[in-house]
């Protein structure tokens, strides 16, 4: 034997009482033991889905199958071992390189070199201990003289010597090896003083595997050139095996003994019975590992293929999620851009149709007015002119006046109506410059939005009705050249200020219906209405009113 693999570390281990259980009758050398512990620790991981426990008890199960030479159940455990673990995950690289390690070593004993090549180059790849790595390396250098490469063996070993502690387990493991490889590399070659000094070392380290290499190798030495030498050599090595319980190397230290002991004649027909031994037994063990191979990769084949299967499906999935999403996103955006311009569109309807509607009432409100205001008053007065001889010239005035005032009001319900959306203060200075011409200037002081901005909508209505009376009487009857209207807020109070140059009135006239009306509005809006004396011709008002809004 002579290939090594690193056994697993327990304190690597997750907590599971039959793992803990399997190690303890490991320390004690109970193998049977420890191999049934480590079987239940595995399914107690595989229970609770733990790989990485799963693949370490199998991994020790391997260990001690190959141990004891039971190189087909290693060889399958390793695979199961190999099922567990995840070829992509650095922290288990270490257990990778341990599964390779044994795959290389039942390899060797299968006489199948090149998969045991294969396999230790892979466990050094992924070995990650410096301690493991020289084992394995140790393996490679064997697997190369396997191979037929002696020379790559030696030049390893050589670098393995000069790194290793002498009288270490590893120094006796490389100096025996090396003096197999410079054997091979040139058959003139003594390798008696290292098999010697490596068995010397073994001996006092009491290492039964490596006892185990030396002894073959010094039995196998010795069996062309000495046979009392190579008898006492096999006979240690059959001892060693049926202490270790190693079938298979007692069967090869039975056959060496057998070979030096049987007498000349038979000897021809022990070869031949040999000879077609090996090689049925060579045929039986690469078939079965064929066998093995072939099981774990289909079964790798069918898992990698039901994994792609599984991405491609998960993929499918996803990219069909992703669609159902984008076109309901799309069918959402669509109904609510078409529910949005259909609202808008019904709305902008609504919305004219009130307009219209509004136009419409305004129009029939203001034809009913005037049917029933200003027709029918004019037709009374039409009336009583024909029919009455006896007419009042004053009283007909004051009548046409008031249709006149009447239907003055209809007129600026209807500009109010229109004129909504200009600001006040200019429909004030609108008002009130209307009323100037070549011969009569109009001055306007005051008129800021911020003064109209203190009343709502129907007061400001009101004062420009006021304004309106005002400036009416004032072309009627004033005959003014310059009329001055100064607006003024204080203590909550908007002042207006009335002045022109006309000829003014007296006191004892009587006022008409348009100041009546003016008078009427400011009473509505709590005010004030004052005439001011003006000593140089010309009227003076100042009209008080309190913003209310």
């Amino acid at each position: 034997m002579s290939c090594h693999s690193p056994k697993p570390n327990p304190t690597e281990s997750p907590k599971n009482v039959y793992y803990e259980q399997a190690y303890d009758f490991l320390d004690k050398n109970e193998i049977d033991s420890s191999f049934v512990y480590f079987e239940k620790a595995r399914e107690e991981f595989v229970k609770n889905n733990d790989s990485l426990g799963a693949a370490q008890s199998l991994i020790n199960m391997a260990v001690s199958q190959l141990e004891y030479g039971d190189y087909y159940g290693s060889q399958e455990t390793s695979t199961q071992a190999l099922e567990f673990l995840n070829l992509n995950d650095t922290s288990q690289y270490s257990l990778l390189a341990m599964v390779y390690g044994n795959l290389s070593t039942i390899y060797d004993y299968l006489k199948n070199p090149k998969q045991s090549l294969e396999s230790i180059q892979l466990a050094i790849k992924y070995a990650k201990d410096p301690s493991n790595k020289r084992v394995y390396e140790n393996n490679l250098a064997n697997a190369y003289l396997n191979y037929g490469k002696p020379k790559e063996a030696v030049e390893l070993l050589k670098d393995l010597l000069n790194s290793s502690e002498p009288n270490s387990k590893d120094y006796a493991r490389f100096i025996t090896n090396y003096a197999r490889a410079k054997t091979k590399l040139d058959s003139n070659y003594n390798p008696l003083p290292e098999f010697r000094k490596g068995l010397s070392i073994r001996t006092k380290l009491n290492d039964r595997i490596g006892l185990n290499s030396s002894y073959t190798h010094l039995m196998n030495y010795y069996k062309n050139r000495n046979i009392d030498s190579a008898l006492f050599y096999s006979q240690m090595l059959l001892d060693l095996a049926e202490d270790i319980k190693n079938p298979d190397v007692q069967m090869d230290a039975l056959k060496s003994i057998l070979n030096l002991t049987v007498i000349d004649k038979n000897k021809a027909l022990l070869r031949k019975y040999h000879h077609i031994e090996d090689s049925v037994e060579i045929a039986r063990l690469s078939a079965k590992n064929q066998f093995a191979l072939i099981r774990y990769e289909v079964e790798k084949s069918k898992t990698d293929n039901l994994k792609l299967s599984n991405e491609i499906a998960e993929k499918q999935y996803r990219l069909n999620l992703t669609r159902i999403f984008l076109l309901a996103i799309l069918i959402i955006v669509g109904l609510s851009a078409y529910y949005i311009w259909s609202w808008y569109n019904r709305k902008k309807q609504r919305l004219k149709l009130e307009a219209d509607n509004r136009v419409k009432e305004s129009q029939l409100r203001t034809s009913r007015k005037v049917h029933d205001v200003v027709a029918n008053g004019i037709y009374r007065v039409m009336a009583e002119l024909e029919n009455r001889d006896d007419i009042d010239r004053e009283e007909l005035l004051d009548r046409l006046e008031i249709m006149y005032d009447k239907s003055r009001d209809i007129s600026y319900e209807v500009e109010e109506e229109g004129m909504s959306e200009v600001p006040f203060h200019l429909q004030v200075s609108e008002l009130l410059k209307s009323f100037s011409n070549d011969c009569r200037t109009i001055l306007i002081a005051g008129n800021d939005q911020t003064v109209w901005d203190l009343f709502n909508a129907k007061q400001k209505g009101e004062i420009e009705q006021i304004l309106q009376e005002l400036m009416v009487n004032m072309r009627k009857h004033s005959g003014a050249n310059e009329v001055i209207v100064r607006f003024e807020y204080s203590g909550e109070n908007l002042n207006i200020f009335y002045k022109d140059d006309g000829v003014g009135f007296a006191d004892s006239i009587k006022y008409g219906n348009g100041i009546k009306n003016t008078e009427n509005r400011i009473n509505l809006l709590k005010g004030t209405l004052t005439f001011e004396k003006n000593n140089n011709n010309g009227l003076g008002i100042h009209i008080s009113i309190p913003a209310q809004n």
